[in-house]
This record gives C-alpha cells, sequence and structure tokens, in this order.
C-alpha cells in the first residue's frame, strides 16, 4: 500500500477541514497499477461529491507532495490536507 496525500482547497468546501478529518486514515483497496487518478476516484465517491466540485480536490503520491514542499511550491493557506492508502 502506498500513502497518498489528499489538499481540498479552501475555496471550494466551506467544510474542508471536516472531509479531511473524515478522510483521514482510509484504506482504498484498488486494483492494478494505482495512480493517483484511481485515487482521486474513491475519494470522490467516498465524500459523494460531484465531479464538478473535484476540481477542488487534489490527490498525489507523498514523496511527490514532500518534493512540492521542500521546493516550497506548496501554499499551506489555501487547503486542508489528509491522507489516505492505496
Amino acid at each position: 500500500m502506498k500513502t497518498y496525500i489528499v489538499l481540498i482547497d479552501v475555496d471550494g468546501f466551506h467544510e474542508a477541514r471536516k472531509l479531511c478529518e473524515n478522510l483521514e486514515n482510509t484504506k482504498f483497496n484498488i486494483g492494478g497499477s494505482v495512480q493517483a487518478i484511481d485515487v482521486l476516484i474513491n475519494v470522490i465517491q467516498k465524500l459523494g461529491i460531484t465531479t464538478e466540485l473535484s476540481k477542488f480536490i487534489e490527490v498525489e503520491p507523498i514523496s511527490d507532495f514532500m518534493d512540492r514542499v521542500n521546493d516550497e511550491q506548496f501554499n499551506d493557506t489555501q487547503y486542508f490536507m489528509s491522507y489516505v492508502y492505496a
């Protein structure tokens, strides 16, 4: 299983923190070669949101997220964050 970071944009969801708390530590059983898009689809389904709102959600492997943070390319005031496994 791999760890994925889920970022929910505060501009898209007024309850972004609550959504992140609901996702925390969720394990998705996805067959085959897992991609971030597969995890995003499962996150959308679990949260019960429309695909139109999915533009406010980002999913990326934890290693990619760490690179983004370390390269100072992440605006932490824009998102609430959670993590899931797949």
